[in-house]
């Protein structure tokens, strides 16, 4: 009886540790999407300044999950985001509006794509 009551208990934390990396893979890729379109929209308006701004913010919340994200993701994606962080902020510098609304638009993708990427489906299981 001990041993079904231990692996139940485990199950469960299992389970809410699922269901919270989830909860919180969700919550940073809708935040950091907003920043990111923030960039898109400082960049539309020709506010150079504040589109480096708001990329160098977002990728300052990226870097604080990293530890996180390193756990649950592939490094592949990781690397991906970094690379067009880096490659938006690098456009910031050089004031290319469309460059910047280009990558903006490539990385708001990505993340957008990185909660349902790690979704738990039958599929995976089976």
């Amino acid at each position: 009886m001990k041993r079904l009551a231990t692996a139940i208990v485990l199950l469960l934390a299992v389970l809410v540790l699922c269901i919270f990396t989830q909860w919180q893979l969700n919550h940073l890729a809708d935040g950091l999407t907003a920043q990111v379109d923030h960039f898109s929209l400082c960049a539309g308006q020709n506010d150079m300044q504040g589109a480096a701004a708001a990329i160098a913010e977002a990728r300052l919340g990226w870097r604080s999950r990293r530890a996180l994200l390193g756990s649950i993701l592939p490094h592949t994606e990781l690397d991906e985001v970094d690379r067009l962080f880096e490659v938006s902020i690098q456009a910031a510098k050089d004031e290319d509006i469309t460059e910047c609304r280009l990558r903006a638009a490539e990385l708001s993708a990505l993340l957008r794509h990185l909660p349902e990427r790690e979704f738990p489906a039958l599929e995976n299981i089976f």
